[in-house]
């Protein structure tokens, strides 16, 4: 995104310089010899500068230009240019408090460095006004917010994002790369949970023409596609410990090679990855490598549940119940203030995710000429921590455990509210191992809880 710049400067000759050095630079330059011959043609004009370069001195125009400026853009970034002839610093003390001061001995350099900074600055903007919205302002999520920032600002090569399902992993993901300096280049999700173990090689690596039976021809992998970028490792805890190694030395050497191929490329990514299990605890179970976790764990960052998070969840609820009426092209329905209480003293075991679909359940299960929702209608398994036990009666004999293991599968989906992920950290579980045993016993997970398939 090229820049218009406004460029007032008395000496055509530097003036000529500094517009050739700017445009071929790729910035479209406005450049005038006095302040007043830039009013006229900044009146006459539909063009908006986005940077303005201004000569201190006696030019009578300066003022009416400045009022202008403000006028057209309200983020015009205008700096000074030392007047010939006269000390910079002394120039600096009698200016109207300007944002800078440009030498005039290096003006050409010095313009076009400015110039990348504000280009710089202006798509950093523009991108985070698209990077998801972290909301909230509980003092948790608030600090949460502020480290995302440093993370980002760091430019940090790997990050482990850790927090319960729900929470918001891969919108913090999001943010570190959007706030980041990588913001231009490419973020690819890889879903280690969702992609079979066979498979998850060949979409990370990629692979040459005859790799293996069906390949074909080359196809670039997830990490190949990512170059410059971000790519963000969900449920990394999922990875079998064969791909674990070889993710580790992806890590260590930033270099991979495509299944089948000979030749190391370079890779220059940051990686960020988000787990809900404790990787600690799978270390010492044998699950996960501690080197890898070691590597991974370079910079982390938690993301606390919504429980935890105090007066979060009624501004999470009121924000979704509007997205999602908008979604729908409705009027978003009101929550009647009476129902703050019940909202946040609810345990929401899904999360922000959880209040999500919540919300969007009631939009459209709301009638469209009622503008006011008295009845969150949640549900009654997680009012109460003590709720969602599963008990049997073995009195009466042996108790088969296939039904020992759905009734638990059922419950865990009741208390997680549907949530397949949240379900198995409470069964101690993979998704994908839970997703099977679902399969094998009929099992479906709606955001209501578990149900039997039809």
């Amino acid at each position: 995104m090229k820049l218009t710049v406004l460029l007032v400067e008395p000496q055509e000759d530097l003036r000529e310089r500094v517009q050739a050095a700017l445009r071929g630079d790729g910035h479209r330059v406005l450049a005038f010899p006095r302040a007043e011959s830039a009013v006229h043609a900044l009146s006459e004009s539909t063009l908006r500068p986005a940077l303005a370069l201004i000569t201190a001195g006696p030019d009578p125009g300066v003022d009416g230009l400045l009022n202008l400026l403000g006028d057209l853009s309200a983020t015009c970034q205008k700096v000074w240019i030392a007047p010939p002839g006269k000390s910079e610093v002394d120039r600096l003390a009698a200016s109207r408090r300007p944002r800078g001061l440009l030498s005039r001995s290096a003006l050409e350099e010095e313009a076009v460095l400015l110039a990348r900074r504000v280009q710089e600055s202006r798509e950093r903007a523009r991108l985070r006004v698209g990077t998801p919205p972290m909301l909230g302002e509980s003092a948790a999520v608030s600090e949460v917010r502020r480290l995302i920032e440093r993370i980002a600002a760091a430019g940090a090569g790997s990050v482990l994002i850790t927090g319960e399902s729900g929470t918001g992993k891969e919108v913090a993901a999001r943010r570190i790369h959007a706030l980041g300096p990588r913001a231009h280049a490419p973020f690819v999700e890889v879903d280690c949970a969702a992609i079979p173990a066979n498979l998850l090689e060949s979409e990370l690596f990629g692979y040459e023409a005859g790799a293996f039976t069906d390949a074909r021809g080359r196809r670039t992998g997830l990490l190949e596609t990512a170059q410059g970028g971000t790519v963000f490792l969900d449920e990394v805890g999922e990875l079998d410990l064969g791909l674990q190694a070889k993710l580790l030395r992806v890590l260590d050497t930033r270099r991979f090679r495509r299944l089948g191929g000979s030749a190391e490329i370079p890779l220059d990514v940051n990686f960020v990855a988000a787990t809900n299990r404790d990787l600690a605890q799978e270390v010492r179970r044998g699950r996960f490598r501690s080197d890898l976790y070691y590597r991974l764990d370079v910079v982390r960052l938690h993301l606390p549940p919504v429980r935890e998070r105090e007066g979060d969840a009624w501004i999470l609820a009121r924000a979704f119940l509007e997205e999602a009426a908008r979604r729908v092209g409705r009027k978003p329905p009101r929550l009647v203030p009476a129902l703050r209480k019940e909202i946040e003293d609810y345990r929401w075991p899904g999360n922000v995710r959880e209040i999500r679909n919540h919300m969007e359940r009631l939009v459209l299960l709301h009638p469209q000429d009622a503008d006011v929702i008295t009845d969150v209608q949640l549900p009654a398994t997680t009012r109460n921590p003590e709720t969602g036990g599963v008990g049997f009666d073995f009195s009466r004999g042996p108790v088969p455990w296939e039904r020992i293991e759905r009734k638990a599968i059922e419950a865990a989906l009741a208390t997680a509210g549907g949530n397949v992920s949240e379900a198995a950290r409470l069964l101690g579980l993979g998704r994908g191992a839970l997703r099977y045993r679902m399969t094998r016993h009929g099992i479906q997970a709606t955001n209501e809880g578990a149900r039997k398939a039809a």
